[in-house]
């Protein structure tokens, strides 16, 4: 997660820096992005809930069963259960406060402005994609339960436990990563924002960017004096629902050492995929550095079926089966994952 000027005031040093002459504020290069958020963004889509802050997911839990009839003779009445599932929409927000005479002393300062901004609403986009893999519950009301939360018990066929959904053992036991499997679709994995249209749509990614204008701030040394500075406001909501178990699925314990004998099984990708109830098309593989670069040893094995690439506008896309897959920042898909049992 991105901070910027961590726990210092600005300076007359700090705005040298940044301009040419002390006239005009020069473009600021960020490279604190993360790797793979902005091909996350482009495969999640995003529905409105619809109980305003939270979104309900009705699905059945069995199937009635048929009766072989006999001529003249009845058939007893059958029904199916139903469970309702409850999925929360969070509220990421951040604020930035710059001082008036920063801006108004510029003759760029407009620009100045939107270039100090730019980073809070990328630090947004970070965090939301964070959430989503390792978000929990737990930690309030105005959390998720992320990917990680949702698939944290050793569960699949031929294991003690059989319950979807699927999470694979690889066998490792130190410096562990995982590989994730998610369809996403209506009625399979969505994000979510609240059912307002106003809320949604106001800027980049869905992200709300308010210009509060100017406002009396509190020096943070003395809260006694004062000062005015322009205000922006960054809000993005957000939540994550899994209509059906059998879109998503997690290859755990695997060792991030590619020379280890727990390094990534092809094998179970290729149970993963088919015990779990995926439409290809839909579908997106996601892993972090560590387990990509394994992947790519790999792939230059000519006689290896399993993975290959694809170009898509000009870009070459890494494949697992005709899915596409997907290399996110180790920051957000860990390299030292505890052992799940």
């Amino acid at each position: 997660m991105s901070e910027y000027n961590i726990n210092q005031q600005w300076t007359l040093l700090e705005r040298a820096k940044r301009s040419p002459d002390g006239k005009r504020a020069m473009p600021a290069l960020d490279v604190m992005d993360k790797i793979g958020v902005d091909s996350f963004l482009k495969d999640v889509p995003f529905f409105p809930a619809n109980q305003g802050l939270k979104h309900q997911i009705t699905r059945t839990t069995s199937r009635p069963s048929s009766t072989i009839r006999n001529m003249y003779s009845g058939v007893k009445k059958t029904s199916t259960a139903t469970q309702v599932i409850h999925e929360p929409v969070c509220l990421f927000e951040q604020r930035s406060e710059v001082d008036e005479a920063h801006i108004d002393t510029l003759q760029n300062g407009d620009e100045a402005r939107a270039m100090i901004d730019k980073p809070h609403a990328a630090g947004i986009l970070d965090d939301f994609v964070y959430e989503m893999f390792r978000g929990v519950r737990s930690s309030g009301e105005e959390h998720i339960d992320g990917f990680l939360g949702r698939l944290n018990t050793l569960s699949y066929p031929g294991h003690t436990t059989t319950t979807v959904p699927y999470v694979w053992d690889n066998g490792g036991s130190t410096t562990l990563s995982s590989l994730y499997i998610v369809e996403y679709g209506p009625q399979a994995v969505h994000g979510l924002y609240p059912g307002a249209g106003a809320v949604r749509g106001g800027g980049s990614f869905g992200i709300n960017i308010i210009n509060k204008g100017k406002e009396r701030l509190d020096d943070p040394t003395d809260s006694t004096k004062k000062y005015y500075g322009y205000v922006t406001q960054f809000c993005f909501y957000f939540g994550l629902a899994v209509w059906n178990d059998w879109k998503i699925a997690r290859i755990a314990n695997i060792s991030i050492d590619e020379t280890s004998a727990y390094a990534l099984n092809d094998n179970l990708v290729i149970k993963a995929l088919n015990h779990g109830k995926f439409n290809k098309a839909a579908t997106r593989i996601y892993a972090n550095p560590y387990l990509t670069t394994q992947i790519d040893i790999r792939a230059k094995d000519k006689g290896n079926t399993i993975w290959d690439t694809s170009e898509v506008f000009g870009k070459e896309i890494s494949q697992i089966q005709g899915i596409p897959l997907r290399k996110l920042d180790e920051s957000i898909l860990s390299a030292n994952e505890t052992a799940v049992a």
